[in-house]
């Protein structure tokens, strides 16, 4: 009788620990699944806000100061999203900044070209012809820059095209440019910011 127990103790001594090692895999399996299943929560967080960052992303914001002044001055630019093929000697794609700055004597929205010409504006008589969204196409003139640079083009009515630049989300820029006419340039301009 005696070894009949110690027989029977030993057997439930034993389904005791198999018990005791499956319920623990079983949790370590259920902490796995949690930590697995927050991870893809986690991921796929993170690929939304990489997702809002990018679309926030879109400007570049700077500040300077004039060393003689100490006066502050302001700058957020956005890169096209296409490139245009013009001849040589400006072959390879073309990429375009659009510029708004404050200088500290009001806005200036400027619009650059890496490499080309746009066709100069003597007295502000040239315009590009631009499309906010979905809104129909406006004219804005524009001016050189004062040291006659044919890669940079000012947008005359600033605060106007300003005002729009808040509210969008595309816009399109129709310019002139030497020797290769009219050409579009498209920019993602989401998440503009602008207090100046």
């Amino acid at each position: 009788m005696k070894k009949y127990f110690q027989t029977f103790a030993s057997f439930m001594l034993v389904v005791f620990f198999i018990v005791l090692a499956v319920a623990s895999s079983d949790d370590t399996e259920s902490g796995k699944e949690n930590k697995s299943g927050n991870s893809e929560t986690s991921t796929s967080t993170k690929d939304e806000q990489s997702e809002e960052e990018k679309k926030k992303a879109n400007w570049t914001n700077e500040e300077t100061e004039d060393k003689m002044s100490g006066q502050k001055r302001f700058f957020t630019y956005t890169t096209s999203t296409n490139k245009i093929e013009f001849d040589f000697p400006y072959q390879g794609g073309s990429t375009f900044t659009l510029l708004v700055r404050n200088m500290g004597k009001g806005n200036d929205v400027a619009l650059s070209v890496s490499k080309g010409q746009f066709m100069p504006s003597i007295m502000n008589e040239r315009v590009v012809r631009v499309k906010f969204d979905d809104e129909q196409p406006s004219n804005y003139a524009y001016a050189g820059t004062d040291d006659g640079s044919s890669t940079t083009i000012f947008l005359v009515n600033a605060r106007q095209f300003i005002n729009k630049l808040k509210k969008a989300k595309k816009l399109m820029i129709e310019a002139p440019f030497y020797d290769a006419g009219m050409q579009i340039i498209y920019f993602d301009v989401e998440g503009f910011k602008w207090s100046k």
